[in-house]
C-alpha cells in the first residue's frame, strides 16, 4: 500500500450534512436512513462539527442513567457535535490519515481544500483502499 497517496482520492464527496439548528429527530432520521456513522454540521460554507452515531448513544445512555427521557425536538445539532474537529486537506496523505485516527481514536476526519469543504474519509475508506 502506497501511504503518500492524497486522501483526495479515496474520500468520499457525498457530504452528508446538518445545520446547527437542526434537531435531533432530523439527525436521527438521516442515520436510520442512510448507511453512514457521520454527519458534518455546517453553516453556510463553514464546518462547524461533526455528529457521529456514538454521540447519540452518548445522548441516550446519559437520559437512561438520569431516568429521563430527553425531548429530541429541542436537542440540536450544535449541542450535540464535536466542535472544531480535525481535518485534513485534500492533498494530506492517506498515512497522515492513518496516524490521525491511530492517535486520536477517531473514525472520520473532515477534508477540506482550501477552508470550502471537499468530502469526508472515514478508517473504512482506508480499509477498503488498502484490501481492494
Amino acid at each position: 500500500m502506497n501511504t503518500e497517496i492524497p486522501v483526495k482520492r479515496i474520500k468520499s464527496s457525498k457530504i452528508v450534512f446538518v445545520r446547527p439548528d437542526d434537531t435531533m429527530l432530523k439527525v436521527e432520521e438521516i442515520f436510520d436512513n442512510m448507511a453512514i456513522h457521520h454527519i458534518l454540521v455546517t453553516e453556510g460554507d463553514t464546518l462547524k462539527g461533526v455528529i457521529s452515531k456514538n454521540d447519540l448513544l452518548t445522548i441516550y445512555k446519559n437520559a437512561v442513567n438520569q431516568g429521563v427521557l430527553p425531548d429530541r425536538s429541542q436537542i440540536l445539532a450544535q449541542d450535540m457535535m464535536t466542535e472544531n474537529p480535525i481535518t485534513l486537506d485534500t492533498e494530506d496523505t492517506i498515512g497522515l490519515a492513518a496516524d490521525i485516527f491511530l492517535a486520536n481514536k477517531i473514525h472520520s476526519i473532515p477534508v477540506l481544500n482550501g477552508d470550502q469543504l471537499a468530502g469526508i474519509i472515514t478508517n473504512h475508506d482506508i480499509m477498503k483502499y488498502c484490501f481492494k
